[in-house]
């Protein structure tokens, strides 16, 4: 089953994105930031820890989730970029899944009010361009966008789960948007929060968009 590697900058939504995927039947376990391909674990030390959390690893899927944000080898992606590369070189039949969010949006999140942090905008800004060239270069890995999940998840999920080899019916699908997550269920009005707010920063994240190749 497929090997599935979460990532994102941070408040990205690569929590929600693990708990929807959490949520499907066939998942049997994704780790939460731990790293473990990121600190030089070994593939059969990986595959060891599957098989202790994992039902069956024939048939369910499993994997890591790792954000990314404003460490020094987080400014031009390499770090995230790095982790990438070896999940995939360890795997087969891994998969890498990205999830977007509008950078002031990102840059809001965690901060009070109407302040944006300067510190992820200078990071995204250098570091999202060159993680989606790589994606671009990798047809095992593919980007969703917060903004697209959820106001329609509907329509994404079933993409994301089509990508990730998962079943993606209609009462699973169903099913899946109805689950009780962290942060409470899916919300459309979380998509371009920052139009809520005096916000005086502007990003073209629309060219941002036109990069990206294999978008789900």
């Amino acid at each position: 089953m497929t090997k599935i590697l979460i990532t994102g900058f941070r408040h990205s939504g690569t929590t929600m994105l693990m708990q929807l995927l959490k949520a499907h039947p066939q998942v049997g376990w994704i780790e939460f930031e731990e790293g473990y391909i990121e600190y030089d674990k070994p593939r059969e030390w990986i595959l060891m820890m599957a098989k202790k959390r994992v039902p069956n690893l024939k048939t369910h899927a499993w994997g890591d989730k790792i954000p990314w944000a404003v460490r020094k080898n987080d400014l031009d992606g390499q770090r995230v970029i790095n982790f990438s590369k070896k999940w995939l070189k360890f795997f087969k039949d891994g998969r890498v899944l990205l999830i977007l969010r509008h950078p002031i949006d990102v840059a809001l999140s965690g901060h009070a009010g109407n302040s944006v942090g300067k510190l992820e905008l200078k990071y995204m800004k250098r570091s999202i361009p060159k993680v989606i060239d790589y994606i671009n270069e990798n047809k095992r890995s593919a980007i969703i966008t917060y903004e697209d999940l959820v106001t329609h998840p509907e329509i994404h999920l079933p993409n994301i789960f089509q990508f990730l080899r998962l079943k993606d019916n209609e009462k699973i699908v169903k099913k899946i948007i109805n689950a009780p997550l962290k942060f409470g269920k899916i919300n459309a009005d979380r998509a371009f929060a920052y139009r809520k707010k005096d916000v005086d920063v502007s990003v073209d994240y629309d060219e941002i968009l036109k990069k990206i190749v294999h978008r789900l």
